[in-house]
């Protein structure tokens, strides 16, 4: 008899343990709540919002460094009009509908509502509502909890729900839309009544606060579970959702601190709740903030999405954050080889003001992106514009890449040698376009200005291109430093080294190496050869020739000069 009624024992008990098993995974299933290090099977689901109103199962990225289960990735559309749109999943009051998908193959075991309520215990009230859930009837769910907590067991005493049914009522009320402090009065009630919330509990609690866009709730409740015991330890869904919550109400600082928590629990956010992070850096231009984001991206081999690298990089340009810049720009040029980039994307406009990023912070692996990313987006159907040429001239003068300058601008003069009006004219203009290059020049002496010099002459003995313009930048840096034999000297080996024609910039730059010389005579006599060789002078030829008068004292001649000036301008 023994036997017989130890026998019956542990029937029960393996039948208990097979119903609760079936309660769990269907519950889990209509559940679809996505974590890893939940010790559950269905913590590979994760919830986004479908088309049709409703919720459906779907797969996701894992969140773990070193495993390869699957975790949630919360996926979010991102709209012009929104700011940082954030989760759409948890956007709105959720609706129910026929959106809901059921995995393949499964039926209720026991139709809903099928046994007599007061005749359920804890797991048979579960196995209802997991049914209710299923069949998407919410407030169904909700009903037969409150219509059981009311009645008493065998022995007389009230009912109380374990947790499994708390977690079932947590998440109908979630399905139905409500208010955060609902969902905290259940988990109150739970802890009353001797209950110890789970990672599944407290999730649902995070996901009620997101739609209220409640970041420093969900951190309360994030330091809870990181207290908590094994049973309730954070996921890589939670911290998902409390870093993109801080981003969403641009607490950088906080969110990178839980990203960094997150690295210690080995874990890796989502790739949406990094496209937050850096959309929260660029909007507040937190750009430093932004490089380590992208580091960490880089670490973990997450391609962040092409909006968030450009609007990056022009709050980066913003701030004349370089190193943000460059990174973010070979991010952009990474993801797209041989994809054109829209100019929608990134006008050419924008890229110019990255050149002039690299040229203000003398970063020429900056100006070297920016020029291909501007070549991919101009295409071949047209050349980038005069603007775009000067300031990558400027950005590679500036960080002392002549070579590179001087190829820059045989291409420029290629395509804008020919003048067509005055605006053209003054695109190769060393004292105005092109006088960053003049000045870094100047700046290295004549040790400097002969390396260029010399540089030109190879390119001609190699037969390259050699630009006008880049030996006009020569003779006026060599007018900087008030050397008027290099700058003459200069001058005479266009025609003689090269075989170019001197243009109106070749002698407006001898002529004021002549005037800050004192070289009055000489600047005269030049400004005859202009009229000789049929160069017309331009403003600034008659302007130097007044200032050579003036430096000399001769005010009659600079009077002479300015009526000439006046007649023929």
């Amino acid at each position: 008899m023994a036997s017989r009624e130890s026998l019956k024992i542990l029937c029960k008990q393996l039948n208990g343990r097979q119903l609760q098993r079936e309660v769990v995974s269907r519950s889990l299933s209509s559940l679809a709540l996505g974590g890893n290090g939940g010790g559950l099977e269905a913590g590979s689901q994760g919830i986004v919002d479908s088309g049709r109103k409703g919720f459906r199962v779907v797969r996701n990225v894992s969140s773990s460094a070193h495993c390869a289960q699957i975790s949630s990735q919360l996926e979010v559309n991102i709209a012009a009009s929104d700011p940082a749109p954030g989760f759409q999943a948890f956007g709105n009051p959720v609706v129910k509908g026929p959106g809901f998908s059921m995995p393949s193959g499964f039926k209720p075991v026991v139709p809903p509502a099928l046994t007599p309520i007061e005749k359920l215990d804890e797991m048979g009230l579960a196995r209802e509502m997991s049914n209710a859930l299923s069949h998407q009837k919410m407030e169904e769910t909700v009903r037969l909890y409150d219509e059981w907590v009311k009645l008493t067991d065998a022995a007389g005493n009230p009912n109380k729900p374990n947790i499994l049914v708390y977690n079932l009522l947590l998440h109908a009320k979630l399905r139905l839309g409500a208010h955060p402090e609902v969902m905290f009065r259940i988990v109150s009630e739970m802890e009353k009544a001797g209950v110890t919330p789970t990672q599944l509990s407290f999730n649902f609690l995070l996901r009620s606060v997101f739609r209220q866009r409640d970041s420093k709730s969900a951190e309360l409740i994030l330091e809870k579970m990181e207290r908590a015991g094994p049973e309730a330890q954070p996921d890589g869904d939670a911290y998902n959702f409390v870093i993109a919550l801080c981003a969403l109400n641009r607490r950088i600082p906080a969110a990178l601190k839980h990203m960094q928590a997150m690295y210690e629990r080995n874990l890796v956010p989502s790739k949406t709740t990094y496209n937050e992070v850096l959309l929260a850096c660029a909007r507040v231009h937190r750009t430093q903030a932004a490089v380590v984001v992208l580091k960490q991206l880089e670490a973990h081999q997450i391609v962040p999405q092409t909006q968030t690298l450009v609007e990056l990089v022009i709050a980066a340009t913003e701030v004349d954050d370089a190193e943000c810049s460059l990174i973010a720009l070979q991010h952009l040029n990474k993801s797209s080889p041989s994809n054109a980039v829209q100019p929608l994307v990134m006008d050419e406009g924008s890229i110019v003001a990255i050149l002039g990023t690299a040229a203000r912070s003398s970063n020429a692996a900056l100006a070297k992106e920016a020029w291909e990313l501007l070549k991919l987006s101009v295409g071949s159907a047209r050349a980038p514009n005069p603007a775009a040429y000067m300031a990558l001239v400027h950005a590679l003068s500036s960080s002392q890449q002549f070579d590179a300058a001087f190829l820059t601008l045989a291409e420029m003069q290629s395509l804008y040698g020919t003048p067509q009006s005055a605006e053209d004219l003054e695109v190769l203009s060393p004292f105005s376009s092109l006088r960053p290059l003049v000045l870094a020049l100047a700046q290295l002496g004549p040790a400097g200005l002969d390396g260029a010099y010399f540089k030109l002459a190879e390119m001609h003995a190699n037969g390259q291109p050699v630009p006008l313009a880049a030996i006009n930048c020569v003779i006026l840096g060599c007018a900087n430093i008030w050397d008027a034999d290099r700058a003459y000297q200069t001058f005479e080996s266009i025609n003689g080294t090269f075989g170019l024609r001197p243009d109106v910039h070749s002698i407006n730059a001898l002529l004021d190496a002549f005037g800050k010389n004192r070289k009055t005579v000489e600047a005269v006599k030049l400004f005859e050869y202009m009229h000789e060789s049929g160069v017309t002078p331009d403003r600034q030829s008659f302007e130097l020739m007044i200032i050579a008068h003036v430096v000399n004292r001769d005010v009659q001649s600079a009077s002479a000069m300015l009526a000439a000036m006046v007649s023929v301008l």
